[in-house]
């Protein structure tokens, strides 16, 4: 994503807290743009650092959420891991993101949100189940909270 963005001319700041990356991955990037990424190391999990993030960054033209603990199996291993990640991140940034002038947030959801499914291949209008793991029910949780006025949302 960040490859395309700055292909195209969007100035980027990554934010992440390096749980499931490498600091090697900016350098991918910068190889493949010629552009050196804004990086910022920071766990959304934690709320003061959310909010001196954004006490320091004001102007973006929108967000893109990819903050989540991902993989079925762990979930049902370490289900609160998976809570605290995929929840507690993204209800920080809303709150934060809901006091920016443009309030625009593109969610990356995921297909488990529609259990198992009833045809493929899945589309948008598929109804909604119940998922089959933690993670999957985070997803869930997070695309029903995100259907508000509040915040412009691509899910």
């Amino acid at each position: 994503m960040v490859v395309e963005l700055q292909n195209n001319s969007f100035k980027v700041l990554i934010v992440d807290d390096l749980s499931n990356s490498s600091l090697k991955v900016l350098d991918g990037i910068q190889k493949i743009t010629g552009v050196e990424p804004s990086f910022e190391k920071i766990d959304l999990k934690n709320k003061q650092s959310v909010v001196d993030f954004f006490s320091r960054h004001k102007n973006f033209d929108g967000v893109i959420h990819f903050v989540a603990s991902k993989a079925v199996g762990e979930s049902v291993n370490n289900p609160l891991k998976y809570y605290e990640n995929n929840l507690h991140s993204l209800v920080y940034l809303v709150q934060r993101i809901n006091k920016l002038p443009t309030q625009k947030l593109i969610f990356s959801s995921s297909c488990t949100v529609y259990g198992q499914a009833d045809k493929l291949p899945i589309t948008e209008n598929a109804p909604i189940k119940e998922p089959e793991s933690p993670y999957g029910n985070t997803k869930k949780l997070v695309k029903k909270s995100l259907k508000t006025p509040v915040l412009q949302v691509v899910l």
